[in-house]
């Protein structure tokens, strides 16, 4: 009901059951503007190369839930479409950093875009008030978990101390 205050707890289960909702439609979304020629992992690679530019193999194929010598080849195919970069740290020649390349960005962004476009419909559907508290509520949750720490970090127990 809106406008009733709830606990933190209600709060953060009502979170748990939605944010997968909307990530599970956003995902679809995105999946099915992908480039063409483009396979899942390869997608999902661009995508976390733009928010982690200068990423390692190993983290990028630890986000995409593959291993190293299959991410090895991922990151070749998108290296010679000239999707992704790839520069050796001037630090340690043994680490490579990878980076999207221009139509590599142009190519996520085109697909967020798209994405944004069709989120944009479905909230379309909501009243000018909805609208606003979803935008409230974003701002937020954004406010709260922007910089927060990992809640992996999180030693047992420590989570429900303050509630």
């Amino acid at each position: 009901m809106a406008g009733l205050a709830h606990s933190p707890l209600e709060a953060a289960a009502l979170i748990m059951d939605v944010v997968p909702l909307v990530m599970r439609r956003m995902r679809k979304e995105m999946r099915s503007r992908r480039m063409s020629g483009l396979s899942l992992p390869q997608f999902r690679t661009l995508i976390f190369l733009r928010r982690h530019e200068g990423a390692s193999l190993s983290q990028v194929a630890a986000h995409v839930g593959v291993g190293l010598p299959s991410m090895s080849k991922i990151i070749e195919s998108l290296v010679r479409r000239d999707l992704v970069t790839r520069v050796t740290s001037a630090s340690d020649r043994r680490c490579v950093n990878l980076s999207l390349s221009n139509p590599g960005l142009a190519t996520v962004e085109e697909a967020r875009r798209e994405t944004e476009a069709r989120v944009a419909e479905l909230l379309a559907e909501l009243s000018h008030q909805q609208r606003a508290e979803v935008y409230g509520a974003m701002q937020a949750l954004q406010a709260a978990f922007d910089g927060a720490e990992p809640l992996s970090k999180t030693p047992r127990g420590a989570a429900h101390a303050n509630h």
